[in-house]
């Protein structure tokens, strides 16, 4: 009797024992699908024609097949700009120069879905700037874009349900009109953007001013139209969000006075080598090994949104003692712009530049070499250039160095750029060459 029953023991712990590895192993394959949450890095495009000017920023994530996704997306949206350009060229008798400005945001991300989307403004009639906006929803899962058709049932109208769900809203909020459901369903039908957070559902409706650019619905309402994989991923994910780094402010800059105050003015010949459009992790930094080399100090004009990811780059650079000015935020011509955006865009930057590295910009490059279309606060002055290199992003950095070369003269202000790894090889040359000649390298607040 007494064998049966430790028989029985046993059975009934390995049993348990059984049981239990499964549980983990079903927590563990859980834990083995959630996606990570992404580091998510800026691409820039900018490029400058006498017909037209590009100035695009998109997300850059470790998922191959999104980045590549969103790249197309991008290409899709240059291609079509530039049609729009040259059909509008051809037609009118009035040359201006045309924009394509496409910005981003991260909506929501979690570890299962990445959300962004995009401002796009294309300016080819003059004073009748395009402005859309498109949305995109990425399942980390398989890297792939979530597409309506996908994301809800098959057998429901979503459309209808969604005008329900989105009146319901609207109506106790108290921003109840009459036809509101009949608008709604033509917004809906015509040009749905949705996002997927970790509220629910966010509706955008970008084109109607009688109506919240955003609405949001909450998970409870909307999972029932939603396909069960879909459904199941909401209720498992939060809206996680990256914690965003808190920068103190320095106690004290090392500015231009500094420097003569240190070093005096050199009596010789002075040259002052500018930066746009940066930073950027690989290329600033490599720009600024060389500039420590031959003792050459610069001034860099930064884009405010830049900072905001690579706000490490930006502190060396004032640590280093070169001077940082404004270049806005994400690179519009200011000159299509009302008051208000064009003071954001400049303020917002002063701010970031301020916070990161302790240094108050008093200059400022505008976009594409812009005219001023406002008057700017005393404290802020706009600065220009005297040599610059046309069409360089095409050119080998020695004829780049080359062409730079030939066009110095005491006191020019150069024009280069740090977002292509390109310029790392013409900078060397063009200071090593300068440097050769007995010039001195100063900040543009230094040379003025």
């Amino acid at each position: 009797m007494k064998p049966i029953i430790i028989y029985m023991a046993l059975f009934s712990l390995l049993l348990m024992a059984g049981c239990s590895f499964i549980a983990n192993a079903n927590e563990d394959s859980k834990t083995s699908q959630a996606e990570p949450i992404y580091d998510v890095n800026i691409q820039t495009e900018i490029v400058e024609f006498e017909e037209y000017h590009i100035t695009v920023h998109y997300p850059d994530t470790p998922n191959n097949q999104i980045n590549q996704t969103i790249i197309d997306y991008v290409n899709q949206k240059k291609a079509a700009f530039k049609k729009e350009s040259y059909k509008s060229l051809q037609e009118n008798e009035v040359k201006s120069s045309h924009e394509l400005h496409i910005d981003y945001e991260v909506l929501h991300q979690d570890h299962r879905f990445f959300v962004v989307q995009f401002e796009e403004t294309m300016d080819v009639v003059p004073g009748e700037p395009v402005i859309k906006k498109t949305t995109i929803n990425f399942d980390k899962k398989n890297g792939k874009r979530i597409e309506l058709k996908d994301l809800f049932k098959e057998d429901l109208p979503y459309i209808d349900r969604l005008v329900e769900f989105t009146a319901g809203v609207l109506k106790k909020d108290g921003d109840y009109s009459e036809n509101m459901e009949s608008a709604l369903k033509t917004i809906f039908n015509n040009n749905l953007h949705i996002a997927l957070t970790g509220e629910g559902i966010a509706v955008y409706i970008n084109s109607v001013a009688d109506f919240p650019q955003k609405i949001v619905l909450g998970e409870k309402a909307v999972n029932e139209l939603l396909r069960p994989e879909y459904a199941n991923a909401l209720e498992l994910t939060g809206n996680i969000k990256k914690e965003e780094s808190v920068y103190k402010e320095e106690d004290s800059t090392f500015s231009a006075e500094d420097y003569r105050s240190k070093h005096g003015r050199s009596g010789g010949k002075e040259v002052a080598l500018t930066f746009d459009d940066g930073p950027h992790p690989e290329v600033t930094a490599n720009i600024l090994e060389t500039l420590s080399e031959y003792e050459a100090r610069a001034t860099f004009f930064m884009i405010g949104k830049r900072i905001s990811y690579y706000p490490e780059v930006a502190k060396q650079v004032a640590k280093e003692g070169h001077e940082i000015g404004n270049h806005t935020w994400d690179h519009p011509r200011l000159s299509r712009l009302p008051q208000k955006e064009v003071t954001q865009q400049i303020d917002s930057t002063q701010q970031i530049i301020k916070q990161v590295t302790g240094q108050k910009p008093d200059i400022i490059r505008l976009p594409f070499g812009d005219h001023p279309p406002v008057t700017f606060k005393k404290e802020i002055g706009t600065v220009p250039w005297t040599v610059e290199v046309k069409g360089w992003q095409k050119l080998e950095p020695s004829q780049v160095a080359e062409n730079v070369l030939s066009q110095v003269e005491d006191g020019s202000i150069i024009l280069l750029h740090d977002l292509q790894p390109s310029m790392e090889e013409a900078v060397e040359l063009i200071v090593k060459s300068l440097k050769q000649e007995g010039y001195t390298f100063v900040t543009v607040s230094e040379l003025n």
